[in-house]
This record gives C-alpha cells, sequence and structure tokens, in this order.
C-alpha cells in the first residue's frame, strides 16, 4: 500500500529555538535532514502503525509537520500531534523557568547560551529504558551509536531515508526479546546486553504496548519499573522522566555531581545525596528542567562565568 502523507501545525512558546533541536540529542531514530528533523513514531493498538515526521520551522511560532504512513487516520493523527507536542517538550513551563535566572547567575549563563529549549523526551517508556541502560558507566556520546544500532538491527525499515540511508523505527519489546546475547552484543552495547534483555523480556511478556502505558500515572508506572531485574531507582526514576516529562526524581549521576558541586556548592566533589538535596530545596519540581539546561554545552558556556566544569557535554554526539 502506497504511504499516505498530510501535514499538521504545532504551536511555538517564544523561547523555543528550533536550531537547538536540530543540533542536540540527536539520538536515534531522532535523525536531522538539512533543516528537517525526521522522526519515526509508533501508534496503535500494538504500537503496529509507524509515522515518520519530518518537522521544520515554518514561522516564527510554528513548527509543520509532514507525516507520511501507511494509515493516517484522524486518530493517528492525532496521537502523532499529542507525541511531538510531548517530545519536543512544547509545554515546557518557560516563564517559571525564566523567573528563577532573576538571581541565579549560572542559570542565567545556561539560558543566554541556548535559550529556553530542552534536550527532547523518548516517544515511549521502553524506549527510555534502553537509552538509560544504554548510558550506563559509559560517556554520553555513547548512547548515539548504541541505539541507532539496536534500531536498525531490530526495528523495521520506515521507507524513509536521509542522504540515502533508510530510516528504521525503534523495536518493540517484542521483537527485541527475541536477540540472542550475542546478537544484542553485536550492537556494541557491551555488557548492558543483559539489562537490555531483561527491559524486553519483561515488557514483552507484559504485553506492554506505549498506547496503553502512556495513560498510566508516573507514580504508579516506577514501581512497576523497579520489578525488572537490573533496573534500580535512578534507571526507573529517569526514564520516567524522559518518556512521560514528570514524575519521577531529578536524575543525580557524575555529571549531575560535577556541576552542582563546582558551580553551587563550591566543592568538586560533593556526595550525590547532598546534591539531591540541594537540587530538591532550590528547584523543587523544577529540578530535573533546570538539569537538564545546566547539563547541555556546560564546558562551553561556564567559561563566559570566568571558571570550569570536569565534565564535557554529550548533547552534540
Amino acid at each position: 500500500m502506497s504511504p499516505q502523507t498530510t501535514t499538521l501545525d504545532l504551536a511555538l512558546d517564544r523561547h523555543v529555538d528550533f536550531a537547538h533541536a536540530l543540533e542536540t540529542y540527536l539520538i536515534y531514530p531522532w535523525v536531522r535532514d538539512g533543516d528537517e528533523l525526521v522522526r519515526p513514531l509508533r501508534t496503535g493498538d500494538r504500537d503496529a502503525t509507524i509515522t515518520t515526521a519530518r518537522i521544520r520551522h515554518t514561522a516564527p511560532t510554528t513548527l509543520r509537520a509532514t507525516l507520511i504512513g501507511p494509515a493516517l487516520t484522524a486518530e493517528t493523527v492525532a496521537d502523532v500531534r499529542a507525541a511531538l507536542s510531548r517530545c519536543l517538550q512544547l509545554d515546557y513551563p518557560y516563564q517559571a523557568v525564566e523567573a528563577l535566572t532573576a538571581d541565579d547567575p549560572v542559570l542565567a549563563a545556561a539560558v543566554a547560551h541556548r535559550g529556553l529549549g530542552r534536550g527532547k523526551l523518548y516517544p515511549d517508556i521502553f524506549e527510555a529504558l534502553c537509552g538509560v541502560v544504554c548510558a550506563q558507566r559509559t560517556s554520553f556520546n555513547r548512547i548515539y551509536a548504541m541505539m541507532r544500532n539496536l534500531a536498525e538491527a531490530f526495528g523495521e525499515p520506515t521507507g524513509e531515508t536521509v542522504d540515502g540511508t533508510p530510516i528504521f523505527a525503534f523495536p518493540t519489546p517484542a521483537r527485541m526479546a527475541e536477540a540472542s546475547d550475542e546478537q544484542l552484543r553485536e550492537c556494541k552495547v557491551g555488557f548492558r546486553a543483559k539489562n537490555l534483555a531483561a527491559v524486553s523480556s519483561t515488557l514483552a511478556a507484559a504485553g506492554y504496548t506505549w498506547h496503553e502505558w502512556r495513560a498510566r500515572p508516573p507514580a504508579e508506572v516506577i514501581p512497576q519499573l523497579l520489578e525488572i531485574k537490573g533496573v534500580g531507582p535512578y534507571t526507573a526514576n529517569l526514564a520516567v522522566n524522559l518518556s512521560y516529562g514528570r514524575g519521577g526524581t531529578a536524575h543525580v549521576d557524575t555529571y549531575v555531581v560535577d556541576v552542582i558541586g563546582r558551580l553551587y556548592l563550591h566543592d568538586p566533589k560533593p556526595s550525590p545525596e547532598r546534591v539531591a538535596e540541594f537540587v530538591d530545596q532550590r528547584w523543587g519540581e523544577l529540578g530535573e528542567v533546570v538539569l537538564d539546561l545546566l547539563t547541555t554545552d556546560t564546558d562551553t558556556w561556564v567559561a563566559e562565568l570566568g571558571t570550569q566544569v570536569g565534565v564535557r557535554s554529550g548533547a552534540r554526539g
């Protein structure tokens, strides 16, 4: 069946800089094609309908997405609209964060560098879990290759290409659960193959689809994720934050510890517990939002403050 095509427009807040979305956190299957951001999305009962969105900036406050897929029903288009709005964080609390910069020169410098645009959320909890697992005990830059390898090995081709290279949708848990340890390791994920297998097989056995999970309250999802072998509180909370956009505690990893320690606590090696307490007390429910700003291109914008940090951002791959 020939693919169908339609367009939809997404309203932007004045703070959103689409160039930032084009240049940073292009974790596959987010792909840049010139001035377009390309993204396959799964919708429908069994997450079986794959629609590819080609997104570009067409007016100061408008993004236009060209959708290509086999069944662009009204329901599919509505689901894609909701997914893009969430993943691109178009409902982000810009004014609340802007207000925080008034008496915070560090946060003000981060915002001056990149505006209030944010990283991209994952379209579903399974892909988010895979992304967080791939980030275990490695530099952020390695995530890009691992996620691409998993999609190309176990996902479906969408029919779309960029520079002649086929674009693949990210696999379902059921498809990845069929992979052997050797097949997973061929994706250059190393020791993470074991945890990726546990995530895939557990969700596949539970009959997971994002179509059903997307309506679950994040507070209920976290305990369910903790039942998966190899998934601890850090992984569960971060995966929820990176898919639902809310619900988990702010993540504290070695990057966050270094940035908060050096720029706020004047201590290059504070304990993670001290950093978590500081983030919670200072920014509360906006903690994860603020950390996203503070941990992007950090080594670049801190120079304007006459200081430096001991980490290097992987936002640009």
